[in-house]
């Protein structure tokens, strides 16, 4: 079925440029000049929309003022944000407010059909979450009469429940990557190769589920750092480094109020911290840093170092290697380093 999109700015160039791209990539198209025809939209229903582009500067209603109130009346329909370069800080304040991401215009095509096409598998997740939660209200008040019978099914649809989070993190994983090619495929890596750290660490592995989800999203603080500093080939100014390293906080910042994420906040907050305490943002060290944060440390390090990166080409294994030996005690948890290394942690993937 064809896939309904609501585009939501007042320039009557983007609006043109915007809506052929969309209707030649085969979606249906649905102009709103400002974010009060938005919400006419929305609650005439003539045009029930998949996804929202909405635009921040707008006359009436700016898109900032229409977030919250598109969000109220349409909770399972990402929106995203269309802004300038100049409003980068206010576009990752949205996110915070319920949207789903953000696009920098001038807008790219390809860039355009993936972030939609992203939103959409989000939304379909999202649908098939709120159609499992509600299946699991039904079965708990016809537990009593079909206890046995019952049982069975909650148990197969909770099952699929946490595949379907897990997809969801997936998704937004995904929404971090897409900003830099160069790390495609990072997050997954880091997500299985911190879990067989763990196996071997604690065998009972009774956060393995917080462990996942905190490798998956540890790096979701650079969806608010620039394209280009995520890009640059030479060397960061201090100035530069000290931008970048703010992804640790806003990452933090974007997943605080959404309480499912609230067991993963010191991964992504920390996971640049080192073992000495000479890591940022907080300067903590030794056992202040959880188990869980030291692991993801580890693992993140190692597939930076054997992973193409816009300022050097990828170390070979035996020098990575080499370099969590090194860091032992400084950088890394020592104990975990010889556990990464005597299990050989590495070749799970």
């Amino acid at each position: 079925m064809t896939k309904n999109i609501l585009l939501t700015d007042d320039d009557p160039g983007i609006q043109k440029t915007l809506r052929l791209l969309l209707e030649k990539a085969g979606f249906n198209v649905r102009i709103a000049e400002d974010g009060l025809a938005a919400l006419e939209i929305l609650e005439n229903g003539e045009f029930p929309p998949d996804c929202i582009l909405l635009d921040i500067r707008m006359p009436r209603m700016e898109g900032t003022e229409a977030l919250p109130r598109i969000r109220e009346k349409a909770p399972m329909v990402p929106v995203i944000m269309l802004t300038a370069m100049t409003e980068l800080e206010i576009a990752v304040d949205t996110m915070r407010g319920g949207a789903y991401d953000y696009l920098t215009k001038p807008v790219r095509k390809v860039r355009l059909i993936e972030t939609v096409n992203r939103a959409l598998k989000y939304r379909e997740i999202l649908l098939e979450n709120d159609r499992l939660t509600r299946e699991n209200r039904e079965y708990q008040r016809s537990l009593e009469k079909k206890v046995e019978e019952r049982t069975r099914e909650l148990f197969h649809a909770y099952e699929k429940l946490k595949t379907t989070n897990l997809e969801t993190v997936k998704v937004l994983a995904e929404t971090i990557e897409a900003k830099d090619h160069y790390t495609r495929g990072h997050c997954n890596r880091v997500r299985i190769l911190s879990t067989h750290l763990y196996k071997c660490v604690d065998p009972e592995s009774s956060e393995l589920r917080t462990l996942e989800y905190g490798a998956l999203l540890h790096d979701i603080g650079k969806i608010g750092i620039a394209e280009q500093l995520l890009h640059k080939t030479d060397p960061l100014s201090s100035e530069e480094r000290e931008l970048f390293q703010a992804h640790t906080r806003i990452g933090e910042t974007i997943l605080q109020n959404v309480e499912f994420f609230t067991p993963i906040l010191p991964i992504v907050r920390n996971h640049h911290e080192w073992y000495d305490g000479n890591g940022y943002p907080d300067g903590i060290y030794g056992g202040d840093i959880s188990l869980l944060t030291r692991i993801v440390s580890i693992v993140d390090a190692f597939d930076a170092m054997t992973s193409d990166r816009p300022y050097r080409r990828a170390l070979p294994l035996d020098v990575a290697l080499g370099e969590l030996e090194k860091g032992k005690g400084t950088q890394f948890d020592p104990e975990l380093v010889d556990n990464f290394l005597q299990n050989n942690i590495f070749e799970a993937v």
